[in-house]
């Protein structure tokens, strides 16, 4: 090896050498969700393959995870793109072969998960066939996902009907400062009015499925006239001293759900979780639980799902 002497970079102008379309991208690039409002703002790879979407209620390009000093005019700069509609929704995501889309209409979709974690989150839609296809995304672009989620929320609200009574009786008590937020929050920004039927508070002692002493991350259901909303913090437990930032949301349509069941701890095993089952055709939805839900389980029984044996 010959001292003094370093290995040259081969430099190239991209920005000078780019199109005035790829620099018009690349200048708006970053790590948030892109809102596309006009023909021009779709990645040039999608293009054809959201001709059909124009009259789309959200169209949303998803970044690729690179830093800024990474990229450059001209390179895919997105990596999937979202349009939801009045009657489904269909994802498109850039592969080595191409553009794959998957579609839905909103029958086929079981429950929706919004996961917060720091600055990561994932949506998820679950499908009741058993699949789900999912968007991560920095958490930047919470606030937008947000509305996306309300969105597809309305769209499985039975119009026409009698609203039912949800207020519990006695009311709930929501103490954590977590859950009290969650409440709040979906409160305002929900298509319909929510109330607390079970909250378990976070830090209680407990034991994992391997016996092992932990802390509970704790649960809350919600109630509303069309959907139970579990909120919790990702998985049920936590170690000692350890943080636990994550924020987790399911949004279950009552009328997808085709049956339920309950699986206790056994007998003489305390801090053992109960497990609550949560049948969508062949999607099933599992929520630890330090105390027996039972609110939650007259309240499913009161919307006609029936229980069966865990």
């Amino acid at each position: 090896m010959a001292w003094g002497f370093r290995r040259q970079v081969e430099y190239r102008d991209w920005y000078g050498l780019a199109s005035e379309e790829d620099r018009r991208e690349y200048d708006a690039f970053g790590p948030w969700i892109y809102d596309i409002k006009a023909e021009r703002d779709i990645p040039k790879r999608f293009r054809a393959a959201c001709e059909r979407h124009r009259a789309a209620r959200f169209l949303l390009k998803v970044p690729r995870r690179v830093d800024r000093r990474d990229a450059h005019p001209g390179m895919d700069l997105y990596v999937a793109v979202l349009a939801v509609h009045n009657h489904g929704v269909s994802l498109m995501r850039l592969t080595g072969e191409g553009v794959t889309t998957q579609d839905a209409v909103w029958d086929e979709v079981a429950a929706l998960e919004s996961h917060i974690n720091l600055l990561i989150g994932r949506w998820t839609l679950m499908l009741r066939d058993g699949g789900a296809f999912a968007v991560d995304y920095n958490a930047v672009s919470s606030d937008l996902m947000d509305k996306v989620t309300d969105f597809v929320r309305s769209r499985w609200i039975r119009h026409g009907e009698a609203p039912r009574v949800l207020e519990p009786d006695p009311p709930v008590t929501v103490a954590d400062h977590y859950f009290r937020y969650e409440l709040h929050a979906k409160r305002r920004s929900g298509p319909q009015p929510v109330w607390p039927i079970h909250v378990e508070p976070r830090d209680r002692f407990c034991r994992n499925a391997a016996n092992r002493r932990r802390l509970s991350t704790g649960v809350m259901f919600l109630d509303a006239p069309d959907e139970l909303i579990i909120v919790n913090c990702g998985k049920p437990t936590r170690r000692f001293f350890e943080p636990r930032y994550a924020s987790n949301c399911i949004f279950v349509p009552y009328a997808g759900l085709t049956s339920f069941a309950l699986a206790s701890p056994p007998t003489g095993q305390p801090m053992r979780f109960h497990e609550l089952m949560l049948r969508l055709d062949k999607k099933v939805i599992r929520q630890h639980c330090l105390v027996a839900p039972e609110r939650v389980l007259a309240r499913l029984a009161a919307h006609g799902v029936s229980q069966t044996s865990a």
